[in-house]
């Protein structure tokens, strides 16, 4: 049987061959995750005999992965904010990009959480469900409503909420936006949302595995890639308690479509853009007045 270390550089190779851009950091993940193991913890294994169970499994992750399939996929699961999540085909996969926001959005409800005992807090289009559920697990102050279109992603999201242990601060609600709720009955202290904002122009510009395998319509935003974004300002105020707060993920030249938006809206008022890690405008804080 062979050793570890061999067969990392024969998956490295292979992945390099066939141009996959980061190969080595791939290679990495895909090998932890038949070992069981961290990735930063595979080093330790170079002199594990490898079965024939385990090779046949490498090379059916493998076929999928140079067939295009994002690695996130092949692997099933990914991490964010430190978390562990299940991830599968047909359900929006999360960016690292979107953890920059996310980390100001929890600072911001542990502030909130010093003056109040029970937040309440949509994440509205929750997808496999990462903002939301990191929101309940790094304050457990929080009540999250999860929202999304999909059943298959709201089940995903409701998987992720039970492994992660967060399920008794979860409610998973099926609905286009906010349709399925009412105001009356249901008021948020904030609003998180990453929508689909991408234009029909910057779609063919992405990679072949986005658009082969990403849900189009968890990307796609309409012609000016502003359509969900200006549903969920619009639709969600009433939503708002007096002094709600959004935080919604966006493309950097959308900030001033986002600013005239809330700019034509008496009742809200934009507090602020959070950068990226790449120092590029990804989110911005809108509150209600109040």
């Amino acid at each position: 049987m062979p050793l570890l270390r061999a067969v990392w550089k024969d998956v490295v190779n292979t992945l390099h061959t066939k141009g996959i851009t980061s190969p080595m950091r791939e290679a990495r993940f895909i090998l932890a995750q038949l070992l069981c193991v961290s990735p930063s913890r595979l080093c330790l294994f170079w002199d594990h005999e490898v079965n024939q169970a385990f090779l046949t499994s490498l090379t059916n992750m493998l076929e999928e992965r140079l067939r295009g399939v994002p690695l996130q996929y092949v692997l099933g699961e990914w991490e964010f904010l430190s978390l562990p999540f299940w991830m599968e085909k047909g359900v929006f996969i999360p960016r690292f990009d979107t953890e920059a926001w996310v980390e100001e959005a929890i600072v911001f409800l542990r502030f909130l959480a010093q003056r109040q005992q029970i937040l309440t807090v949509c994440d509205m289009g929750c997808g496999s469900g990462v903002i939301g559920i990191s929101c309940a697990f790094w304050v457990r102050e929080t009540r999250v409503y999860s929202v999304d279109i999909s059943l298959q992603a709201l089940a995903l999201a409701e998987k992720n909420a039970r492994q992660i242990g967060v399920a008794d601060q979860m409610i998973f609600i099926h609905s286009d936006l906010f349709q399925a709720l009412s105001p009356a009955d249901l008021r948020f202290d904030v609003i998180l949302s990453n929508p689909p904002y991408v234009t029909p122009e910057d779609w063919d510009t992405l990679s072949a595995e986005i658009r082969n395998y990403e849900p189009r319509e968890a990307l796609l935003g309409g012609e000016e890639g502003v359509d969900v974004i200006q549903r969920i300002i619009e639709e969600g105020v009433p939503f708002l308690k007096e002094g709600g707060t959004f935080f919604i993920e966006h493309d950097p030249r959308q900030k001033e479509t986002i600013q005239a938006m809330v700019a034509r809206k008496p009742a809200l008022e934009y507090v602020r853009h959070i950068e990226d890690y790449q120092g590029r405008v990804r989110a911005s804080v809108i509150r209600k007045k109040g």
